[in-house]
């Protein structure tokens, strides 16, 4: 089984390429199309990886969701999602609390920085002049797409979490969500900062996918966890019962 795992391994990467390039696009018929089919590539590939490694059998029956949540990210852009989040003054204050928690950070590591708006200007010898945090950086996707992937771990494990835990999950998955679009935004101008502008093009490329797969896996993990351990200890006061 291992050779379908890292076939699967290789269909989800495929998968998550053309979900940057399709993020990248006008969103075309082209592209809806094209991704539509990464979609279907994700839900094989991520289904190879669930039943080929042992470590991952546990989590099997999250396939469902993990496909349902790459679903929810090609839907965001075929229908223009960014444009609201962008726009709308949830996404503006999103915004501005990021930049503002990026500048804290940025003098805390004294960084010579100022800021109009949403542009951060670095003084020497920074080897870029500013850049600009634009509403999308702010996190306000990234907490909605939280929202609408813990909504499907709730499908899956709420009875078993009960209200207060899956309200400690809610709080505590979009504090740390939020978290990582300021973490993000900062490393960022950290790199562009000292290595210049192309690499921080690549840093802002790629660094999201680090950061909000890794925040993704370790929420969907403790969730599934206490779900199931929660569940076990159910049914083991059930057999109990019964037995008494």
């Amino acid at each position: 089984m291992r050779w379908k795992a890292i076939l699967g391994a290789t269909l989800v990467g495929v998968s998550l390429v053309l979900l940057r390039f399709f993020q990248l696009s006008d969103a075309s018929l082209f592209w809806i199309i094209l991704m539509g089919g990464g979609v279907l590539i994700f839900a094989v590939g991520s289904k190879w990886v669930l039943d080929g490694v042992q470590r991952l059998a546990e989590f099997q029956d999250m396939w469902p969701v993990f496909s349902a949540a790459m679903g929810v990210a090609w839907l965001i852009h075929a229908i223009q999602i960014e444009n609201y989040a962008s726009s709308s003054a949830l996404g503006k204050m999103f915004g501005v609390m990021t930049v503002d928690a990026t500048i804290a950070l940025l003098h805390a590591s004294n960084i010579p920085v100022t800021a109009s708006g949403d542009i951060l200007s670095f003084g020497p010898p920074s080897l870029i002049g500013a850049v600009e945090v634009t509403p999308l950086c702010g996190g306000f996707l990234s907490v909605l797409m939280f929202i609408v992937a813990f909504s499907f771990v709730t499908f899956e494990v709420g009875k078993s979490l009960g209200l207060t835990r899956l309200t400690l999950l809610l709080v505590g998955g979009l504090a740390v969500t939020l978290m990582a679009a300021i973490l993000r935004v900062y490393v960022v101008t950290l790199v562009g900062f000292y290595w210049g502008f192309d690499a921080l093009e690549q840093a802002h490329t790629y660094l999201g996918y680090i950061l909000f797969l890794s925040v993704a896996s370790v929420f969907w993990y403790i969730s599934l966890t206490w779900g199931k351990r929660l569940a076990m200890a159910g049914n083991r006061s059930s057999i109990h019962g019964s037995v008494r």
